[in-house]
């Protein structure tokens, strides 16, 4: 059996620092760099769920002439649900606005007097809370303007959404007086989502 003392103890300790200090760590470094764009944002799209029924095409063939107002197929009145939704998404951190318009296409032309919306206050996916926004029109029944007019102008919280959205919620009735049996009458609604009141 082999026996060390202190001094040779400390031999050995000094022979194995010496060697692992004898060898130099070196050191290289490489700086690369990273380029991050952010494109702007600015997307409006069609929404559905169970309380959104329809998207871009909105059937009425429910039309009865003895009722003083139609509402799309599988409507009822004060049923909780909607028509369609439509999603507004930005980053740009600018004030945008949604507008809407609805011009005929069918011969005879449809008389876009006759045809209304109803849309209450969007909804903030933020907030989760109703949006902080304006409604260019109060909540009722309101003729939809027949070229592209603001119907809500975005609030603080919707300048910067992208990602979450805000959502507004429109329903709308047709008021079948005048309509002449046995034709089909065809509508176009144009929704837009710009930076230009």
């Amino acid at each position: 059996m082999t026996k060390f003392t202190i001094s040779g103890f400390m031999v050995l300790m000094a022979l194995i620092l010496s060697l692992t200090g004898a060898a130099s760590a070196e050191t290289v470094t490489v700086t690369g760099s990273i380029d991050v764009g952010v494109s702007d944002y600015l997307e409006i799209s069609f929404y559905t769920d169970w309380k959104v029924l329809y998207s871009s095409a909105i059937p009425f063939t429910n039309i009865n002439p003895t009722q003083s107002m139609c509402y799309a197929d599988s409507r009822q009145p004060f049923d909780g649900k909607s028509d369609t939704g439509i999603m507004c998404q930005s980053n740009l951190g600018v004030t945008w606005y949604l507008k809407m318009g609805v011009a005929t296409t069918s011969s005879p032309a449809f008389p876009l007097n006759q045809f209304k919306f109803y849309m209450g206050q969007p909804w903030s996916n933020i907030l989760g809370s109703q949006a902080d926004g304006t409604l260019a029109y109060s909540p009722g029944w309101n003729p939809v303007p027949q070229s592209a007019a603001t119907i809500y102008t975005a609030g603080a919280t919707d300048m910067n959404n992208y990602g979450y959205g805000t959502l507004a919620t429109l329903s709308f009735v047709v008021i079948p007086e005048g309509l002449i049996a046995g034709n089909t009458y065809n509508m176009n609604i144009t929704y837009t989502i710009t930076t230009s009141p």
